[in-house]
Parts: structure tokens; sequence; C-alpha cells
């Protein structure tokens, strides 16, 4: 029971550090480069969003117990960007966003299931897919929580930050993996 509290204390460290630094990420970099390159673009969302992929990522490895696990780091990181940044975002705003990749998660595996796949295999394909579904679901709530309407740019333009994030990541946890195999070479 103590080893199980304390690999759950550890997987909610890792995923909240690891939420936390991709939206500081964001923010600090991707963010002002954006502005400086793409001003005309709204501020609600950036062109490569990687917290994203964390969310999927999360959610894909451990199911509904990574929803608890973002969403305490899920507010933070709203509250800092709302009352920081003086960016007009929701209270609901990481919800809906934890929930819609919740619901791409479920979809795809449920799908790959019924294709005699086994249940704990990991596929980038698959977390591309979740992610675009996440994407353009979370365009689609996020619409909808700020206009009561779909509306299209919010939904494009989510989509698109939200599957580059993805992307983004993806490419550095292989980096990250042939790196680690590499210097475990010399070790």
């Amino acid at each position: 029971m103590l080893q199980k509290l304390k690999l759950d204390w550890l997987t909610f460290v890792v995923v909240s550090v690891g939420y936390i630094c991709s939206y500081t990420i964001t923010s600090g970099l991707v963010m002002p480069l954006q502005k400086i390159f793409a001003p005309h673009l709204p501020i609600v969302f950036s062109v490569v969003f990687l917290p994203h992929g964390i969310r999927v990522l999360a959610v894909y490895f451990l199911g509904w117990r990574g929803l608890i696990y973002l969403l305490p780091s899920s507010y933070l990181m709203w509250a800092t960007s709302v009352y920081g940044s003086s960016i007009d975002l929701t209270i609901l705003s990481p919800v809906a966003s934890l929930s819609v990749v919740y619901v791409a998660v479920r979809m795809v595996k449920t799908y790959s299931r019924s294709q005699n796949k086994g249940a704990f295999d990991f596929s980038w394909k698959e977390c591309l897919v979740i992610a675009a579904i996440a994407s353009v679901l979370n365009g689609v709530a996020h619409s909808m929580l700020y206009d009561n309407a779909v509306n299209w740019i919010l939904i494009i333009g989510y989509s698109s930050g939200d599957m580059a994030g993805q992307i983004v990541l993806l490419f550095l946890m292989i980096a990250l993996m042939r790196l680690n195999r590499k210097l475990s070479k010399f070790i």
C-alpha cells in the first residue's frame, strides 16, 4: 500500500512538472516569438501549445487518473495566464481541455481494441489521432465557452496550436530516448 502511494505521488509530480515546464516554455518562449512574428494572431491560443501533448500522453498512459494528476497544474497555469498576463480565459477552460482529451482517448482506444490491438501497446500514430480529435474538440469547447457558438477561427487556432505542440513534444521525446540510448552505452 505504501509503495503504491509512493508511486502515485511520483506520477503526480512527474505529470505536474511536465505540464508546468511545457506551459512555461510555451508562455515564456513560444508566445513572445509569436507576438513578434505573428502579432495579428489572438492571444488566447498559441501556434505551438506543448501542454496539449502532455495532456494527451498523461491520459493515454494513465487513463482517468491522468485527469486528476493534471488538474492542479492546469489550474495553476490557468491562474498565472489569467492574472499574470491579463488573458481572458474562463474558469472552466482547464476542465474543458482535460475532458476533451479523455473523450478522444476513450474513442481511439475503444476503436483500436476492436481492431484486436493490445491494451498497453504504445503507438505514436494513435497519440497523433488522439491529439487531433482532442484539439478539434478543444477548439469547439472553447469557442462555446467564449462565444456560445461555433467560432471557426478559435477552432482552427486551438487545433493547429495543439497539434503542433503534440508533434513537437513527440519529436522531443524521440530525441531524448535516442540520447538516453547513446549515453547508456557509455555507462
